[in-house]
């Protein structure tokens, strides 16, 4: 069987090459966090023993690589739920294949937390219906009260929507499609798109995107 190290070199080059979450073994935390406390162990032991010795400068060599890769599959795996979890917050999928149980956790976290960000500051952006259900309509009145009342203005014509308002963004990095409206947007780095105001802000806040803002036009005298 691979040794510890093997595997995580193993680890990083699948979590690389692929847009989702890689398969890892479901005691990957606990296992890497336990060979890394005994790589350590060693070569601290080694180093008092032998401060000059190459064993014990081996070892030492060991853990930083060791601790690098494993840093490496965790902050990937950890862009990766964050992408995945605005996904979800603005009607994207909520499957999260590969998964482990601390991961799913983190996600679920951060869907709620963003799903929360988006009701408290910008509650027009929620279509569906009001925790409560539909209000109930207001009882009618008798004939009599109805023919006693007076006379109800005509209602205004309803005016036309206005357009919503757009805004520019890079895209910092490749992640998950982004349904806007009825198209389907890859994101992919360096890609400069022109998406709704609350799109945009998501994809700000969630550090996949940064905004463009054009120059100021000058003024003509």
């Amino acid at each position: 069987m691979p040794d510890h190290f093997s595997l995580l070199l193993e680890w990083r080059r699948n979590e690389a090459a692929t847009r989702g979450l890689a398969k890892l073994p479901h005691d990957f935390y606990a296992a890497t966090t336990s060979y890394l406390a005994e790589v350590r162990q060693s070569y601290e032991a080694d180093l008092r023993e032998n401060p000059s010795g190459r064993k014990g400068d081996l070892s030492r060599q060991t853990y930083q690589r060791a601790s690098q890769v494993a840093r490496d599959i965790v902050e990937g795996r950890a862009q990766k739920v964050l992408a995945a979890a605005f996904q979800a917050s603005i009607g994207g999928s909520r499957d999260l294949p590969n998964a482990l149980p601390d991961e799913r956790a983190m996600y679920d976290r951060i869907v709620g937390t963003l799903l929360d960000y988006r009701r408290h500051t910008s509650p027009y952006l929620e279509t569906g219906p009001a925790p409560g259900g539909p209000a109930s309509p207001p009882p009618s009145l008798p004939p009599a009260e109805v023919r006693a009342g007076p006379t109800a203005a005509p209602a205004p014509s309803p005016r036309a929507p206005a357009p919503p308002a757009t805004a520019y963004v890079r895209i910092l990095k490749d992640g998950r499609p982004l349904e806007v409206g009825s198209e389907t947007i890859d994101l992919r780095a360096e890609d400069v798109l022109s998406l709704p105001e609350d799109k945009a802000r998501l994809l700000v806040a969630g550090r996949v995107a940064e905004a463009i803002v054009p120059p100021a036009r000058p003024n003509v005298t």
